[in-house]
């Protein structure tokens, strides 16, 4: 069996994190939050951290399971097999539809009159080739882009400094705490995707006691890193565009790296900035589809390679069926609230307290 690292672990944790959501990020605070959106940033990841913790509390008493074989010992087979194939189907949806999402980036941005099947299949096998490598190739490449996806946006910010808008984001809490309070509400389903992720990674995980505490430290890092990467985004975006024009783009980051001009002789490296995100797109639909492997492999007991086929036909058939980028973005954010967001809350929580109600139990 691979193995990650606790550095590895790190690492992949950040990108998983960030995945595509420095696309929407701004569109989804600013317009719930309005100028102090901003700070909905770090409340609204920070959610993700409890629940990963009590993940990782329940490897040393379940090694080399994920959450869904632990929900079937805890809950019950039936219950735990259920709560499996809704596991499964979110995991091959959701994948599906931010592989759509890469696909309409790169349509409306530098390759418009590329045929759709073209692009969907050419990022699917990017994402094939990196589950058929494992685990371990799969952290490695999330060792590689992820400093290179953080250097990006890093030049992106620094690069839009000179377009910066005096005043843009002040008054601070001009309309008090509660927008702020509303636009976390919208970046919780975010971290949510992560923790599904996590969910089916227990077994690739180290075991050790001191391990574990570097594993948990590792998930802070991770939310902190990635809240302050979507934090600086929002901002340059705020103090670019202002708050409602950073709402009526959607996917203003695409519009910053267009404006971006070096020494006046350098334009359009929106290109380079898409091939660098590209990978941090890839790692985001490869953890889902890692994640709809691992739940068929638990749940139904097919292990053999030739299975993921199978999961490859949805990842495949979701992307060519949506075609208008407003219904894509609508329906990612109706799935990662109503769906994801209660789901996750609802599995961990439950298998969590029950595994600590049965263990005070046999105690007394």
């Amino acid at each position: 069996m691979q193995r990650l690292s606790t550095h590895q672990f790190m690492v992949l944790s950040s990108a998983i994190l960030l995945g595509t959501v420095f696309f929407p990020i701004a569109d989804v605070t600013v317009g719930a939050g309005g100028r102090d959106g901003w700070m909905a940033v770090f409340p609204g990841y920070l959610t993700a951290l409890p629940l990963g913790v009590m993940i990782l509390s329940l490897i040393p008493k379940y090694p080399n399971k994920n959450l869904i074989e632990i929900t079937e010992i805890v809950l019950g087979k039936w219950i735990g097999k259920g709560l499996g194939i809704f596991y499964i189907l979110i995991s091959a949806y959701m994948g599906g539809l931010l592989l759509t999402q890469a696909v309409d980036v790169f349509m409306r941005t530098i390759i418009p009159l590329m045929p759709r099947s073209v692009l969907v299949f050419a990022g699917f096998i990017v994402v094939f080739y990196l589950y058929s490598s494992g685990i371990e190739v799969f952290g490695r490449f999330s060792e590689v882009v992820f400093p290179m996806v953080t250097l990006a946006l890093t030049a992106i910010a620094v690069f839009s400094i000179s377009r910066f808008e005096q005043g843009e984001l002040f008054p601070i809490l001009a309309n008090g705490i509660w927008p702020v309070f509303q636009a976390s509400l919208q970046v919780i389903p975010f971290s949510m995707e992560y923790i599904l992720f996590l969910a089916g990674l227990l077994p690739f995980l180290p075991k050790k006691a001191k391990e574990l505490k570097q594993l948990k430290k590792g998930i802070w890092r991770a939310s902190l890193l990635v809240s302050s990467l979507l934090t600086m985004i929002t901002v340059i975006q705020i103090m670019t565009f202002g708050p409602v024009e950073a709402v009526r783009l959607k996917y203003g980051i695409l519009s910053l790296s267009k404006m971006i001009e070096i020494s006046r002789t350098i334009v359009g490296v929106e290109s380079i900035f898409l091939l660098v995100w590209f990978g941090s797109m890839v790692i985001k639909v490869c953890g889902f589809f890692f994640s709809g492997m691992w739940g068929i492999q638990s749940v139904l007991g097919l292990k053999k390679f030739w299975w993921s086929f199978l999961l490859a036909s949805i990842f495949i058939a979701v992307p060519m069926n949506f075609i208008r980028s407003i219904e894509l973005i609508n329906e990612i954010d109706l799935v990662d609230k109503y769906i994801i967001l209660p789901f996750a809350i609802f599995w961990v929580l439950l298998v969590w307290g029950v595994d600590k109600w049965k263990s005070r139990l046999k105690s007394q």
